[in-house]
């Protein structure tokens, strides 16, 4: 489950943009496995907040979907991402702790704050939030997985953690708007 840990990293170094970064998300990004990635429908809804902005990107061939704050200037840059993931067999709880085991061993300063469960549209899924730092910048994150049919619908919020009370009901609102068309 490493590649999901990459792609929070990749998160989190897209939102930085900062110079300071030694690594590009790029760089980041070639060292994922993308197997199992861009699985599952693209079928799905979210809503978009108002004033925010979508954009679907590829990168690497692995297909993003991201709802961005108006600019800011914060950094990391407030956003939300959707990818994709086949869940290989494992049950959501197996599937999530795989998934924070990878994380807390490729990033030791992650650090899980809470836990739980949440339900979007009639579809049973699990949050967590954490802060981390990579390459000098702090975030908070909240991730929400959904599963539908063997595949983790991943959705990811970031932002600054001193703006984690500003946007986590953003975050919760967009996650649970998701719905499969």
């Amino acid at each position: 489950m490493k590649k999901i840990v990459g792609l929070l990293v990749l998160t989190l170094a897209l939102a930085c943009n900062t110079k300071q970064q030694p690594k590009t998300a790029e760089e980041v990004l070639s060292t994922i496995n993308k197997t199992n990635l861009n699985k599952g429908s693209q079928n799905y809804h979210l809503d978009t907040p108002e004033g925010w902005t979508t954009d679907h990107k590829t990168i690497q061939g692995i297909n993003y979907y991201y709802i961005i704050a108006p600019n800011t200037g914060e950094v990391p840059s407030p956003n939300i991402n959707l990818l994709t993931e086949s869940m290989q067999g494992a049950s959501l709880k197996d599937y999530i702790a795989k998934s924070l085991s990878s994380l807390k061993q490729v990033l030791p300063t992650s650090e899980v704050k809470a836990s739980g469960d949440i339900t979007a549209n009639g579809i049973q899924g699990a949050w967590y939030n954490y802060t981390m730092e990579m390459q000098g910048v702090k975030a908070y994150l909240m991730a929400y997985v959904f599963p539908k049919d063997g595949i983790a619908y991943v959705i990811t919020g970031i932002c600054p953690p001193d703006k984690a009370t500003k946007y986590r009901p953003v975050f919760d609102s967009v996650a649970k708007s998701f719905k499969m068309d």
